[in-house]
């Protein structure tokens, strides 16, 4: 016997099919949601881990140093100084050793020498003794005792001077003639010796404004306004103008020449400033770029045989001229890595092989100067250095600065072939250091003006330094 089924069976039966199949498809579509959900979660797990990972780096580096900096100050106890450098693989015996105050064995011994030249001689004598009342007679022995001061700081030399310029006709001319006051700046209401101890202040001893206001009011008397003192500062930038643009050309010809650059804050715009300096000139600009393009016009007009000395910042690889690379920079990046706590053995080797190659080198350079014997030692070191950079390191602190010798290569080792050309750039990390104290203090500049004007009054005051010259005597030279 066949069962044979009803319309109405069918109907159901289509109409529970259908049922599973939505409840079939939803469970798909949940089922693919959350293997997406699960993907993404994965990926934000993963990144999580690495980020755990190298902010682990990063804490145990913290740490480190901070334990050396804590026990340079702190004697540790022994049971700690063991575990911390079995932890951190330090050396304490370098820090532990008890050191004499004062002066070390071998270092020259320096003491105030007396003045060249005596104002006054003051003889000090007794006509009766402080004990007996006794009269005594005088002597021609006697103690020396030289003193150097400065005037009493209530005693307020200000002086006001009126100067009456007469109007006077020439016959032969026939045209009105005037005469011009000897030492007085033109149309200004205050003499040259206010504006350079301005000038003093502020880009010598890099006072704040308002310290300056309170300077010369509690010495000299004088009350001035912050804008008064601004517009002083802005003058004298354009009475020192030619001598800014002497200093360039002064950078331009010099055969070994350093540069550095920093941040600079500007209330139009984020500034940079960039520092060109030799033994004897300091040359500043401030410009809103970082890039090639400032060092390219600086030093446009120099030769292509002189050397610069710069970091390994990649503005300057441009320029076409001989170039050293700071090994100062280098030392300290691959110092940074070799004593991280998870520092790999190749990177301590590599720092090793550095820090010997630098001293080696540093030797050459300090020897007398023979080419032939120079252009030797440059090949010996030249196959050193393409050798570090050929060579197949396996571990990522190694091959960063690796990637570092390799972006400089040949740089690090012009210094042999020259006389007089330093391995490092400390001169331009000085040199610029004073515009950072500036930056710190005045917060920056508020116009283009303004940077123009620190520039300039700032490149002339360091220049003079740098040459050795009468800061007051040069300045009024420069000014008048």
């Amino acid at each position: 016997m066949h069962f044979k089924s009803s319309d109405e069976e069918k109907r159901l039966l289509r109409i529970k099919v259908s049922s599973y199949e939505r409840a079939l498809g939803k469970q798909r579509k949940a089922r693919r949601e959350a293997e997406n959900e699960k993907r993404e979660l994965e990926e934000k797990l993963k990144k999580a881990e690495e980020r755990i990972v190298q902010l682990e780096k990063e804490n145990d580096k913290i740490r480190r140093q901070r334990d050396q900096y804590r026990d340079l100050t702190f004697k540790p106890k022994k049971k700690d100084k063991e575990n911390l450098a079995e932890k951190v693989n330090f050396n304490f015996q370098e820090i532990t050793e008890k050191r004499k105050r004062g002066g070390q064995k071998g270092h020259k011994g320096y003491g105030r020498k007396k003045p060249q030249k005596i104002d006054k001689i003051t003889r000090v004598f007794l006509s009766h003794c402080p004990d007996c009342t006794v009269e005594v007679t005088r002597s021609s022995s006697f103690e020396e005792h030289i003193v150097q001061d400065i005037p009493p700081l209530n005693n307020n030399n200000v002086k006001s001077t009126k100067y009456e310029t007469e109007i006077q006709w020439c016959k032969k001319c026939k045209k009105i003639i005037k005469g011009k006051e000897a030492g007085v700046i033109p149309k200004s209401r205050f003499g040259p010796n206010l504006l350079i101890y301005v000038l003093l202040q502020k880009y010598v001893s890099r006072n704040s404004w308002e310290i300056i206001q309170k300077n010369l009011l509690i010495f000299y008397g004088v009350k001035i306004s912050r804008g008064a003192l601004v517009g002083m500062m802005h003058r004298a930038s354009e009475w020192l103008g030619p001598k800014y643009d002497e200093l360039k050309r002064g950078i331009n010809k010099a055969f070994v020449k350093h540069a550095d650059e920093t941040s600079w804050s500007n209330e139009k715009a984020k500034a940079w400033i960039w520092g060109f300096f030799t033994n004897q000139i300091a040359y500043y600009t401030i410009s809103e770029s970082r890039g090639k393009g400032v060092p390219k016009e600086i030093l446009a007009n120099s030769h292509k045989n002189d050397v610069l000395v710069r970091d390994d910042y990649a503005a300057y690889k441009s320029l076409d001229m001989q170039q050293q690379s700071c090994w100062a920079h280098l030392l300290r990046k691959s110092h940074d890595e070799a004593k991280d706590i998870k520092a790999s053995e190749e990177i301590k080797a590599l720092h090793r092989d550095l820090k010997n190659m630098f001293d080696e080198i540093k030797n050459i350079t300090e020897e007398p100067y023979n080419l032939r014997k120079r252009k030797k030692h440059y090949r010996i070191y030249k196959k050193k250095i393409f050798s570090i950079i050929k060579k197949n390191f396996k571990d990522d602190d190694s091959k960063r600065i690796q990637t570092r010798i390799g972006n400089q290569k040949t740089n690090l080792i012009t210094a042999i072939l020259h006389q007089g050309v330093p391995l490092t750039n400390n001169h331009a990390e000085i040199m610029i250091r004073p515009m950072v104290v500036i930056r710190k203090i005045s917060g920056g500049s508020r116009s283009d003006k303004g940077t123009k004007t620190i520039a300039t009054n700032m490149s002339v005051v360091q220049s003079i330094f740098l040459q050795k010259k009468d800061i007051v005597l040069t300045l009024l030279d420069y000014i008048s």
